[in-house]
């Protein structure tokens, strides 16, 4: 069965096909050679136990079956989440599906100093050079993508060009391959993205925030990984209520990525501040 994953796949591979006629992977890389270090972005992260956990909010005009803004306003978006306390920001670029683009990415970095991750679709080096050149500090690399030796190197060249890499398991069985690089970063998804089907309207918004909790209890490999320096753990999606920061507060997660819910709280910066008061 092809799903979700694969279509955006295909599309990204059209989409880079066709931007690299403008601008050349050189000159990209050539512009991202000449930039300063971008903000860190595990290190604006890492808890230690008796810190609130890290809220990564996310600027995001729509997914699959929802419209979360009629107009994006990168920059009002940005300045809510900074008054409420999020730690980094998430720019969701993907056009077709996610209302986003590169261009919102720069305007948010316009906006803050915080560190951004480019949250998109990667599977060339061009798409990190684009990320990197728009001011993103890391990149989030899905597992689904890659087998190990090329998930191994797509991280190495991230790290090149100055970008952290954000490895990301929507399944379980993913975890296995993720942790086989070590990572520093390691982002699990509560909603099985890599399972959802071609057309994911009518199931893109399941998932449950206690995916990450069972998945801690099971994988003695994942707490192994964990109880490394530095070892940087998120999760994402369905955290969406100062109880689900309460679930995460049962495992050492490090940074939790509220997308969808901070885009449509009828007060952002409240809402913000009221997970940052559940957070510890």
């Amino acid at each position: 069965m092809r799903t979700f994953l694969d279509k955006l796949h295909d599309l990204k591979l059209k989409e880079v096909a066709q931007r690299q006629k403008v601008i050349s992977e050189k000159h990209l890389r050539s512009r991202a050679e000449s930039l300063e270090n971008p903000a860190e972005f595990r290190t604006a992260l890492l808890r230690a136990p008796d810190e609130a956990i890290s809220l990564i909010t996310e600027v995001k005009s729509k997914a699959p079956g929802r419209k979360n803004v009629e107009n994006l306003d990168p920059e009002e978006v940005v300045r809510d989440y900074v008054s409420g306390g999020a730690k980094a920001i998430s720019v969701l670029t993907d056009e077709n599906w996610f209302g986003g683009s590169l261009e919102t990415l720069e305007i948010v970095r316009k906006a803050t100093v915080l560190p951004l991750l480019h949250k998109e679709f990667i599977i060339t080096p061009y798409q990190l050079l684009e990320g990197r050149v728009r001011g993103a500090s890391a990149a989030l690399i899905l597992t689904y993508y890659f087998q190990q030796a090329e998930l191994r190197k797509i991280i190495a060249t991230a790290k090149t060009i100055g970008l952290e890499a954000v490895v990301e398991c929507s399944l379980e069985n993913e975890l296995p391959r993720a942790l086989a690089v070590n990572p520093d970063i390691l982002m699990i998804n509560n909603r099985a993205i890599a399972a959802i089907p071609e057309e994911p309207v009518e199931t893109y918004d399941l998932g449950s925030v206690d995916v990450i909790t069972s998945w801690w209890e099971r994988n003695p490999e994942l707490r192994s990984w964990k109880n490394q320096p530095g070892k940087l753990l998120i999760s994402a999606s369905c955290v969406n209520s100062p109880e689900d920061i309460q679930s995460l507060l049962k495992i050492p997660c490090d940074a939790a990525l509220i997308g969808n819910a901070a885009m449509v709280a009828p007060d952002r910066v409240a809402f913000i501040r009221s997970l940052s008061k559940t957070a510890k």
